[in-house]
This record gives C-alpha cells, sequence and structure tokens, in this order.
C-alpha cells in the first residue's frame, strides 16, 4: 500500500519514572500522544535528528540509526518532522550468549557504537538519545545473569559520547505494540493526520496485525472486531490511547516459542541444562551428524535411523506447541497480518518469496514447501535445520499453534520504505518525545 499522505507517529507522553524492572511493561496504562514525525515525503531542508535503539536479541544484537529531519516552512497542522532514514547493522551471537562473560558480551556492541559514530555528525553524538533494550534472550536468563550483562553494558556506554536511556530487558507486551505501531505506521499507513491534533484511527478491520518470530518468543498483535474479546487469556488485551481516540490490541508474546528455542526443544534439548548434550531428531536425515552452538552450548546433533520426514517433524512440533499451551486467537480471518523475523527468513531461504522484495503466502504454501524441504532428496547439509525450521512455522501457524487457516494468507516483509519492520521504530516513541519536544 503506498502512502499517499504525511503520517503521524505515535509518541509516547512520560512522566518522570524511576526505571522499569525487567518484569514491568513500559507502556502501563499511560497513554500515546500523536506527535508530529511523519515518512520521508521529500528532501530534508532543515536541521537533522537522530535517535538510536540498540536490539539486545537472543541471536544477535542490532543497532537501529534512525534519521529525522525538520521541515521549514511547513504548513500548519503539517508533522515538523520527516522520518528520512535508517541504518542498520547487526552482530552474532546475542547477549544472552556472554552470561557467563558479561563483560566480553558487553565488547560486543563497540561496532554497533562505530556506526552510529560514522553516520550520525560529531556535532549531534550529545543530542541523540540511545537506548539498549534486550528481549527473549535475557528474559530466558537468570535474573542475576541478565542483570550482569546490562550492568556491563551501561559501565561500557558510560564512556561513549550519546546520552543513554534505558538499558533494560523489554517486556513482551510492549514488544507486540511497538511492532504494530511500526506496521501500521510503514507498512499499512493507517495512522492517518485529521484537523488539528487529533488523529483517526483505523477501524480494527482496516489495520494489520503484526506477527514477529524471533529466536526466542514470537508475538502477535492485532485490533480485535470485539473489543471484549471473549475466551482471550488474562493480559491479551491492551487498550492504547493514541490522543482523543483509542484502539484495543490483543498482544501476547510467547517466551520459548521463538525459532531457536523450539529448535532445541524439538531436538530434545533443555534449555535449563545449558549444556553440551547429544541430541537426536526425525527432523534430521538417518546418517546425519553435527554439531550446533545454542547459548554458548555446542550441541552434537544427529537424525534417527527410522522416521524422518515432514509427517514425523512436524508432529514433533506439535508435541512441543500442545505442552506450551499457545492461544488460538479468534477472529484471525478477518484480519490481515504483516509477518517478520523469522518468517521471513525462512520463506525466503525456502524459495518461497523473494529473498529482496519479500512476497506474500498462505498457510497452505508453508506446508507444501516444508514438505518439499522435509524430502531425503532434498537435504542440503549447508542448511540442515531447514525442514525442521519450516515444520515448525507450519506447526506455530496452524491449528497446533495460532490457529490460521490453510488459505490464509500473510504479507512476508522484513522492510517497507528501507525501514526495518520490527519493534525498534516503535521503541523510539518512549525517547523522542522528551529529546525533541
Amino acid at each position: 500500500m503506498s502512502l499517499q499522505w504525511p503520517l503521524l507517529l505515535p509518541l509516547l507522553l512520560l512522566q518522570a519514572q524511576p526505571p522499569l524492572s525487567a518484569a514491568s511493561s513500559r507502556l502501563g496504562s499511560r497513554s500515546v500522544h500523536l506527535f508530529a514525525f511523519q515518512p520521508d515525503l521529500g528532501p530534508p531542508d532543515g536541521e537533522s535528528r537522530y535517535g538510536v535503539v540498540i536490539d539486545a536479541g537472543s541471536t544477535g544484537s542490532r543497532v537501529h540509526v534512525f534519521h529525522f529531519a525538520y521541515r521549514l516552512g511547513r504548513e500548519r497542522g503539517r508533522p515538523p518532522y520527516l522520518l528520512a532514514g535508517e541504518s542498520y547493522l547487526q552482530v552474532k551471537p546475542g547477549l544472552s550468549a556472554y552470561s557467563a562473560e558479561p563483560a566480553k558480551g558487553a565488547r560486543s556492541l563497540l561496532s554497533l557504537m562505530e556506526l552510529c559514530k560514522s553516520r550520525i555528525p560529531q556535532s549531534l553524538w550529545s543530542r541523540t538519545p540511545l537506548v539498549v533494550m534486550a528481549t527473549a534472550g535475557l528474559r530466558l536468563l537468570s535474573l542475576n545473569e541478565s542483570n550482569g550483562l546490562l550492568r556491563e553494558v551501561r559501565s561500557l556506554l558510560a564512556g561513549q559520547p550519546f546520552p543513554v536511556g534505558a538499558v533494560e530487558v523489554l517486556d513482551g507486551l510492549d514488544e507486540g505494540v511497538f511492532s504494530w505501531l511500526t506496521v501500521n505506521f510503514l507498512a499499512a499507513g493507517q495512522l492517518q493526520p485529521a484537523t488539528g491534533a487529533g488523529a483517526t484511527i483505523p477501524e480494527s478491520s482496516d489495520s494489520f496485525g503484526a506477527l514477529d518470530l524471533g529466536g526466542g518468543s514470537a508475538q502477535i498483535t492485532f485490533a480485535p472486531d470485539d473489543p471484549d474479546h471473549e475466551g482471550a487469556p488474562e493480559g491479551h488485551l491492551k487498550q492504547l490511547s493514541l490522543g482523543p481516540a483509542s484502539v484495543w490490541l490483543y498482544s501476547h508474546s510467547y517466551l520459548g516459542v521463538g525459532l531457536m528455542a523450539a529448535r532445541l526443544r524439538i531436538l530434545g534439548g533443555d534449555f535449563e541444562a545449558r549444556l553440551p548434550a547429544c541430541l537426536a531428531s526425525p527432523c534430521l536425515p538417518p546418517g546425519y551428524s553435527g554439531r550446533w552452538r545454542h547459548h554458548g552450548a555446542v550441541h552434537t546433533v544427529s537424525g534417527v535411523a527410522y522416521g524422518y520426514g515432514y509427517a514425523a517433524c512436524r508432529s514433533a512440533a506439535a508435541r512441543f506447541l500442545r505442552a506450551f499451551g499457545v492461544h488460538a486467537p479468534r477472529g484471525l480471518r478477518r484480519r490481515r497480518f504483516f509477518a517478520f523475523g523469522y518468517f521471513y527468513d525462512r520463506a525466503a531461504d525456502a524459495g518461497l518469496i523473494s529473498a529482496k522484495l519479500g512476497g506474500a503466502a498462505r498457510l497452505l504454501d508453508f506446508e507444501a514447501v516444508a514438505k518439499r524441504h522435509c524430502r531425503l532428496a532434498a537435504f542440503e547439509r549447508a542448511r540442515p535445520y531447514l525442514c525442521l525450521d519450516l515444520a515448525y512455522i507450519a506447526a506455530l501457524l496452524g491449528s497446533d499453534g495460532l490457529g490460521f487457516e490453510s488459505g490464509d494468507t500473510l504479507v512476508l516483509r522484513n522492510r517497507y520504505k528501507d525501514i526495518e519492520l520490527s519493534w525498534a521504530l516503535g521503541a523510539m516513541f518512549d525517547i523522542l518525545h522528551g529529546s525533541y519536544s
């Protein structure tokens, strides 16, 4: 959907508050105010501003350097800032892999800081807010381990030239809501300006849902037709206030259902042990033997003598999901969803979509490509887990997980207008109000 007019970017109106604990929700009951930002609709003609989000994920740490530009001579009521672009860099592994060496983990972010310095003019370093938000990788660690890592990160950033805000674990609900805001701002074009300081909020049926599959967790967020959404588990519904308007969101983060966490369990591993193990699975062909590094442990993995193939692998994935207890929300068929993260990556790996442009795919398409890559003749030693990953995604999306039907179509993209589709842009809402207002 092309952007036809300026869009307003919601920003959190925050009061001065003490630091949030790892278990608290950043959004809480506070409202979102429609502030003056919009996508780039032309060349910037004024002062540039920047903001930095470091996403400390389970499989890697990623820096997002957002560039905003002030618009001179704007019309009354038009947003004064353009979202002009984003610079992005990822390093692997993620912070959680350094739980036993937190200082080394903090130093892994140094190359990300070098990107910030190379993209942001030195004269603006002292005016560029920076936050670090960790996701499922640190949520899965003990409190002592995650606090130790965050403490070392704060110490490292104290020597950097940027004003540092939050360095903390991002609540899973906020991660989902921030993703929804990013999708509906960039991709759906649904947060539209109205007269004065107000804004129109899309009807629930007009907005996009957001599906994000990370390494350690998975998030689903959408605006249900029924605000009561009878049958939704406690804590899955959130009323998000957007200035004078509001929208009800169904949002939940499943910690432990991310692709790498699920792969470990389907292979027969135990995250709590975090020790090297010998793992075997019908998702790997007979005679295969290899090594897989996960959260600092190097596991020996092998196939089984009999039973390799899609049916056995899908059954193993389904057993894991049923034991976990993923809730299938109502009303998914009446909603259009953007899917990103590993949903996008594995669809591209399997040739289901263009790796550069993305595309659209139905659940039955995921099932078909999983069956194809789970045939012995299709096995690739360079990508030994593709069968497992695709079978798991098919199970997670289907009746054993979130409850999509075989004909339901997902839009698979990882970037829109050269901005990554993730929660990071939404997270900027938390810091820009205080910095740019």
